[in-house]
């Protein structure tokens, strides 16, 4: 296993002792617990989860001024009653301090921190250390007086409750308050990228950071968690606002890089998958990607896996690897969780490493179908929620890792998603729009993963076309891949590895597909149907105990991407 990079997320809850020999102590524990993997990467990286960015956006530039930073368990700035915890004692309802006394911590604190935590981290690994800040929108780590009271107006999301995340795009009403990049005050209308930007630049350099990680769906839309967004309400799609919108998120993404050029941005990205967050947010990952940004790609969701939805974790990991904005992509495990009093590897998964095995038996192909993996893994957090660092969870992890890293796939599986990742994004900002094919494809993807389709590989249409230049390279395989659109170099390299005796599952509407493929298929078009139906099997099917298989079947038009036709 040779890895680019390790990355150890902690927050400051270890490190209460404010005594140097005391955060040596501890830095040097960490470090040994993860060596055994740290060895085998060309460098560590240590993500600190200080608070929850607002240390970034109150920054004045003086290293002597103290922070908010997350010392609590439970949501730090609640914005939802809970009408099933009416006396608010629930962690969705408070926080509590972690500890009885949490230390002071200022900007000079935490450089110090940085400081230390690279020399010891050199000296036990061997390997140099990266330090990473990290900005997240919402709502849970940290008190924010910034977000929640003096300019709650970029919090137009409502993932957590009312105004609950920021959203990336909006803009600041102005303040007379000093900050490192404004140090008369904010003017009023100052896009947030160009402020986030701004004091991200004073930050990381005053305080020896190396790069910035996004959290939480920042940079990505709107509604980073939610089936609903900024073009889609429920109940209807606003292809007419997806090139607006499309302008804005690519507008902060250029603001921040104006103000803050060269430090490099790692990003959580969204919980969903790529179709799903252009059906939405009108999420354009494919001009994120190839717009010089300077980012890492997202990992795969720690959040879709903790909720027992693998389908949409799997479906939407390979949905954002498909294509990549350069060679590499990261490789994220849920370990502890620093903030809601809970050890996922311990308590959730109970110890069990079924979501280490189930993702890293994913296979991203490229232009040869050569299977690429994962070059850097993160491990969120070291760290629980009381600051302590249990050995059994090192101990039990990294064994299971290094296995399932070892026993992955080295060619093509049985089933190979041949993913539309251009065509989804030029189908959401063409004209006439198709943004209900591209909401309803990796829904569809997703349901068929979580009951039991056994898929594991991924490759774009761009790379397919490019790897049927040796159609043995899917010899082994079955595509899977949505009805192609007419014309195209996707369609003819199915057509043309149909012809010479391969296998292919298609999914979708047909009602636009080529008058060559619904010969192939032998289907003919009918009057699309929506809605309830009786359903009669002519097939002898499984048998059910208890019960019996519905007799209804249920075909929303809206979800699915029209009738059945």
């Amino acid at each position: 296993m040779d890895l680019q990079n390790v990355t150890l997320e902690v927050s400051l809850k270890p490190f209460n002792d404010p005594r140097e020999e005391s955060i040596r102590a501890v830095a040097r524990r960490m470090y040994e617990q993860w060596k055994p993997l740290a060895e085998r990467a060309e460098t560590v990286s240590v993500r600190l989860w200080a608070a929850d960015g607002s240390e970034i956006l109150d920054y004045r530039g003086n290293l002597d001024d103290p922070f908010e930073w997350a010392c609590w368990i439970g949501g730090a700035n609640p914005r939802l009653p809970h009408p099933n915890d009416p006396e608010a004692v629930g962690l969705h309802a408070r926080c509590y301090p972690y500890t009885e006394s949490p230390r002071r911590f200022t900007y000079g604190d935490l450089r110090q921190l940085g400081v230390i935590l690279k020399a010891v981290g050199l000296e036990v690994t061997g390997r140099p250390i990266r330090l990473g800040a990290t900005f997240d929108p919402g709502p849970e780590f940290a008190k924010s007086p910034f977000k929640y009271e003096r300019h709650n107006e970029v919090c137009s999301s409502g993932t957590m409750g009312k105004s609950s995340f920021v959203c990336c795009y909006e803009t600041l009403s102005g303040d007379a308050e000093p900050y490192a990049g404004f140090p008369q005050g904010i003017p009023d209308g100052t896009p947030f990228g160009v402020f986030l930007g701004r004091q991200t630049q004073h930050f990381l350099t005053d305080l020896g950071f190396d790069y910035l990680w996004f959290s939480n769906g920042f940079g990505f839309g709107l509604e980073t968690w939610a089936l609903r967004g900024a073009v889609f309400d429920g109940t209807s799609f606003s292809a007419a606002r997806c090139e607006e919108v499309r302008e804005k998120i690519l507008g902060f993404w250029r603001a921040f890089r104006r103000e803050c050029p060269n430090f490099p941005i790692e990003t959580r990205g969204t919980n969903l998958s790529t179709g799903m967050d252009l059906s939405s947010d009108a999420t354009p990952l494919r001009d994120i990607y190839r717009g010089g940004f300077g980012m890492e790609p997202p990992p795969n969701s720690p959040w879709a896996a903790l909720n027992g939805d693998f389908g949409l974790e799997l479906v939407g990991w390979m949905s954002h690897i498909a294509e990549l904005p350069e060679a590499s992509y990261p490789f994220r495990f849920y370990t502890h969780d620093p903030w809601w009093n809970n050890s996922p590897w311990l308590d959730r998964y109970g110890r069990e490493p079924h979501d280490l095995y189930l993702p890293l038996s994913v296979a991203r192909l490229d232009e040869r179908a050569t299977v690429t993996r994962p070059t850097s893994v993160s491990f969120l957090t070291v760290d629980d929620s009381y600051g302590e660092m249990p050995d059994i969870v090192p101990r039990e992890v990294i064994p299971n890792l290094l296995a399932a890293w070892e026993t992955g796939p080295d060619q093509p599986g049985p089933l190979v998603w041949v993913y539309p990742f251009d065509e989804y994004h030029d189908w959401t900002y063409g004209r006439p729009g198709r943004i209900d094919e591209v909401f309803f494809g990796d829904w569809f993807m997703r349901g068929a993963v979580n009951n039991g389709l056994p898929l594991n590989s991924v490759i774009s249409t761009r790379s397919f076309v490019r790897a049927l230049s040796d159609p043995e390279r899917f010899a082994e395989s079955i595509l899977v891949s949505p009805v192609p659109e007419a014309g195209s170099g996707w369609e003819r390299g199915l057509l043309d590895f149909l012809a010479g005796g391969g296998r292919a599952l298609l999914y979708g509407p047909v009602a636009r597909a080529s008058e060559p493929l619904l010969q192939a298929l032998n289907v003919a078009l009918a009057e699309p149907l929506s809605g309830e139906f009786n359903l009669q099997l002519s097939v002898e099917t499984d048998l059910l105990h208890p019960g019996a298989f519905t007799g209804t079947l249920l075909h929303p038009a809206l979800f699915s991407a029209g009738g059945m036709d």
